[in-house]
């Protein structure tokens, strides 16, 4: 049997490798179409098989109660899950948080098998959410790791308190506090970044508190877009930002020489309150001085400029 040269069998080699490589990519393409979604089982949950590759990313984000706040469009999630469905196992494991899920689907691959509870009514109401006028959503400076949505809060007399802590940071309201039971617990999470109440934009904490009442006490409801975390790295920031003082550099950056002169008066004033007081030449000391009340009348004469002059009649 004739040898065949290194060249040739490394031709040989190469066009079989395409013919299963092709062969074996059609062959995925076909199975991922073929995504299926169980019946519904008893508690009303039903099974998604999602077919993917290692490393290949769902396209569906969740929010910290595991409900899909977005689905990206060409993913492997479109046309599988929807805005409001809760994602509850991976592959029959029980998911405890979003980095619990995400870990699960790092190891998932060929197949994902998502248990998830779709409900119709809850959708409904994330999907209005998400959606923001065009008018309100131009005040939004999106961020990566941010999701952006419109929540209401209703007020009645008698109800619930507003229960509601914030405070600015870098121009911008965060949420520092909602108190459980109150109103703002039902729209709000802490370390939400309200954007704007009803249309006004916010970066004051005192305004964005008078605007608040003002609007509740009025019409009894009020609306806000709010930039909430969902990343790590938006999450850290979030934590950053509310552990921070009220004492904070200014948002707007001073040029160089403005910064020096600054300086040079802080250390100016500084040395100024070390050094000790020099003793007053009037005989003024540091003691408080005491009051004194004398019964009695006193007179004293001072000075007039028309002394011995008697007044003179003048005309009516």
């Amino acid at each position: 049997m004739k040898g065949l040269s290194r060249h040739e069998v490394g031709r040989d080699t190469i066009r079989s490798f395409k013919r299963q490589r092709s062969g074996g990519q059609r062959f995925r393409s076909a199975h991922r179409t073929r995504g299926t979604m169980g019946e519904a089982n008893k508690d009303g949950t039903f099974e998604v098989d999602i077919p993917m590759e290692e490393g290949e990313p769902l396209g569906a984000t969740p929010n910290e109660k595991l409900v899909v706040t977005k689905v990206q469009n060409g993913t492997l999630a479109e046309g599988k899950l929807r805005i409001g469905d809760q994602i509850l196992k991976v592959n029959n494991i029980a998911i405890q948080d979003t980095n619990h899920f995400f870990r699960l689907l790092r190891y998932a691959p060929p197949n994902a098998r998502l248990t998830v509870c779709r409900d119709s009514k809850k959708a409904e109401e994330l999907e209005a959410r998400i959606h923001i006028p065009a008018d309100r959503a131009k005040l939004i400076q999106r961020r990566d790791g941010f999701l952006y949505q419109l929540v209401k809060i209703d007020w009645k007399p008698g109800g619930p308190k507003l229960g509601l802590g914030i405070k600015h940071y870098q121009n911008r309201v965060l949420v520092s506090r909602a108190d459980p039971g109150s109103l703002a617990a039902t729209q709000l999470l802490v370390g939400d970044h309200i954007i704007d109440i009803d249309g006004k934009p916010v970066t004051d904490k005192d305004v964005a508190r008078e605007l608040l009442l003002k609007a509740l006490q009025s019409t009894g409801c009020v609306t806000s877009v709010i930039e909430r975390p969902e990343s790590m790295e938006a999450k850290h920031w979030v934590q950053t930002a509310l552990a921070a003082t009220a004492a904070q550099p200014p948002s707007v950056q001073m040029n160089s020489d403005v910064r020096d002169i600054a300086a040079k008066e802080r250390q100016r004033l500084k040395a100024k309150a070390e050094q000790p007081k020099k003793a007053s030449i009037l005989g003024r000391t540091a003691a408080p001085r005491k009051v004194s009340i004398v019964a009695g009348q006193g007179e004293h004469y001072i000075a007039s400029d028309n002394e011995g002059k008697a007044l003179r009649p003048v005309r009516k």
